[in-house]
């Protein structure tokens, strides 16, 4: 296993950030991972960074630009290519989550609200550019960052943004393009920009 998380690890010099991903980060049951898999840390990782269950089948990206976050899958998940996963705080994607190509789902602002902050991070950008790592020294405790928890079963259609802070109850359906920024029910469905529950799923739909 640990020569496979090696060999999809090695696909990653595409990466204009030179980023080394390490197999010591990765906790991975007997799951699936497709051509387009990636895991890109940006700074050096403390622990386990990101946790897969058993049958999941991944396509997508994690993201780890800072020295924390973590990412965890329970079994039987689905990420089609195109998604990324951005972590510094946490991410939680439950039992049989459903997540289509083109999502992102990020936990965090990147920014700081201050504009004085915004100046400072473009300065160490001008730096650290040139050396292969745009953020390599960026100041992230002035960045808000919080949980976000996908519950089992929910399904997230294409090109749906989640938030930092949310929860997606089980079972709910997001449909496509959706911006979710706040709380999504168990066994609601949600659409728009931003997300709003529109419906609900008929009883004899919900796992009993």
């Amino acid at each position: 296993m640990r020569a496979l998380l090696r060999r999809i690890l090695g696909r990653q010099s595409y990466d204009p950030y030179r980023a080394v991903a390490k197999s010591d980060n990765i906790r991975m049951g007997r799951s699936q991972l497709g051509h387009d898999f990636r895991v890109r840390f940006d700074r050096p990782h403390e622990g386990i960074a990101l946790e897969i269950g058993d049958r999941c089948v991944l396509s997508n990206e994690f993201v780890f630009e800072s020295a924390g976050g973590k990412v965890t899958l329970g079994d039987g998940v689905f990420i089609n290519s195109g998604t990324k996963v951005i972590s510094r705080s946490s991410i939680d994607i439950g039992n049989g989550v459903m997540i289509s190509w083109g999502c992102l789902i990020y936990d965090h602002d990147s920014h700081s609200v201050s504009y004085l902050d915004r100046i400072a991070d473009h300065n160490q950008v001008l730096i650290d550019f040139p050396r292969g790592n745009m953020i390599a020294n960026k100041d992230w405790s002035k960045v808000a960052a919080a949980p976000i928890r996908i519950c089992e079963y929910a399904w997230l259609g294409f090109d749906v943004v989640v938030l930092k802070g949310v929860t997606i109850g089980e079972g709910a359906i997001v449909g496509a393009r959706a911006v979710v920024t706040k709380d999504i029910p168990p066994w609601a469905i949600a659409a728009g920009n931003p997300a709003r529950v529109v419906k609900e799923m008929p009883l004899e739909l919900r796992k009993s």
